[in-house]
Parts: C-alpha cells; sequence; structure tokens
C-alpha cells in the first residue's frame, strides 16, 4: 500500500495504556519535584494527574491527557508517554518510560514569566 491510499485507508494503531496505570511514587520522598503520578485509563487513553512537591505540602498540577508510545510500530502496549502542562508562568513537558518495573520520568521545565531563571531538566524513578 502506498502513502496516499494509507492516509486515506489506515487509522492511528490504539495503543494499551495498561502497563502504565496505576499510582507511581517517587523514589526519594524528599524530592523538590514530583512526589507521584496517577496514571488512569478512560478508554484507549491515558490520564495524567501530578503531585507536585510545594513549599510546604504537596500540590496539585491537575489532569492532562498522555500521548502513549509502543516499543515499535507493531506493539500494542505502551511502554511510555508524554504529557504537557501549562501554569501560564511555567511550562512543563513531561516524558515517561518503563524501565523493568520502574517508570522513569524526565521534565523539560521553561520559564515564561521574564525571570530569567534558566530552563532545567529533571529526572526521576518511581515505584509502585
Amino acid at each position: 500500500m502506498d502513502v496516499a491510499t494509507c492516509i486515506d485507508q489506515c487509522s492511528e494503531a490504539q495503543i494499551d495504556p495498561s502497563p502504565l496505570v496505576g499510582t507511581w511514587v517517587n523514589f526519594d520522598s524528599g524530592t523538590g519535584g514530583i512526589s507521584s503520578l496517577e496514571l488512569v485509563r478512560e478508554g484507549s487513553r491515558l490520564l495524567v494527574r501530578v503531585q507536585g512537591a510545594c513549599e510546604r505540602s504537596s500540590c496539585e498540577w491537575g489532569e492532562v491527557e498522555g500521548s502513549l508510545f509502543a516499543s515499535d510500530v507493531t506493539a500494542k502496549q505502551a511502554v511510555g508517554f508524554k504529557a504537557f502542562y501549562d501554569f501560564g508562568f511555567m511550562e512543563i513537558l513531561l516524558a515517561a518510560y518503563l524501565n523493568r518495573r520502574l517508570l522513569v520520568v524526565d521534565s523539560y521545565n521553561t520559564f515564561k514569566d521574564g525571570s530569567g531563571r534558566s530552563r532545567y531538566f529533571l529526572r526521576d524513578h518511581f515505584h509502585q
């Protein structure tokens, strides 16, 4: 099948989010970043709910939809996701993947408030 035909007839493969679903807790209980994630399956969608570490307690980041990724073009099980948060003063891109029985989450943090603070990267490891 040529590309033009596929564009008309092929649908995006459905990736099963089940391997990612659940509550994931940061190994570093003293983190200044993400303390936990709740990943929820809604049909074929993945909903991402982050609990962040704030000054004196934890704070909820809200719920966003994650984009699922499989290990190759024919695989049907999710092995990772990306999600995006926009807090107005700051944007955070999360890129996560399963590594054995751990969830590795990279966060790319960009300030938009004119404060002059550097963009920064964090990597955290989570368990269920």
